[in-house]
């Protein structure tokens, strides 16, 4: 298996501007330059941490091994698309390992750590069916194969184009469609019209 470091040629159209400056500026020596560089991806690494292992615990321990082996890599990442797509090409070659972090058990909808949004300023009885709907959405993603699920993830949530989302795979554009289509059909034999509305 290649090292997650070692990334292949990334999709750059949504680079940060000040990325490439930061990047060098880290590659030059200016290790302090590494929080502004990678802070901003942290919440979302986490999220999508949350989706690969099922717990926020070992989505917080699997951040950490991304920034760890991100800072490592760094001096040497080429530029040649975006970081974060590369620190999410990390984080979806470490949470494969099952010894390490898949979680035995489905996550609990928990406060702050959900990504799926509920529409704002629900009543109380649009509230408790949203959270019972979140819960039992967050079970059956859950129990999908690893790479659909990070493949809906990455789509729903982070707006990945399939070409972006088989970068992060390492598959093909065609096979991450196939992914999030296969993931899709799954929900929608599950919820039907629940996910419609």
């Amino acid at each position: 298996m290649l090292d997650p470091v070692q990334e292949p040629r990334l999709d750059t159209r949504r680079s940060s501007p000040v990325e490439p400056a930061l990047l060098r500026l880290f590659q030059a020596g200016d290790r302090d330059v590494f929080r502004r560089l990678v802070g901003p991806e942290i919440p979302r690494l986490r999220a999508f941490g949350i989706r690969l292992c099922g717990r926020p615990d070992l989505a917080d321990d699997l951040c950490q091994e991304v920034l760890l082996k991100a800072f490592r890599g760094c001096g040497s990442f080429r530029g040649e698309g975006s970081l974060r797509s590369w620190l999410f090409r990390i984080a979806a070659r470490l949470a494969h390992d099952p010894r390490r972090f898949s979680g035995e058990e489905p996550a609990l909808v928990q406060e702050g750590s959900n990504p799926v949004v509920i529409a704002p300023d629900p009543g109380p009885l649009e509230t408790a069916t949203g959270r019972e709907f979140q819960a039992r959405l967050e079970l059956v993603l859950h129990e999908l194969p690893f790479r659909q699920s990070a493949a809906m993830h990455l789509r729903a949530v982070e707006g990945f184009d399939y070409e972006r989302i088989g970068t992060v795979l390492g598959c093909s554009n065609g096979a991450a469609r196939m992914l999030v289509l296969e993931a899709r059909r799954r929900l929608m034999s599950t919820f039907g019209k629940e996910l419609e509305s």
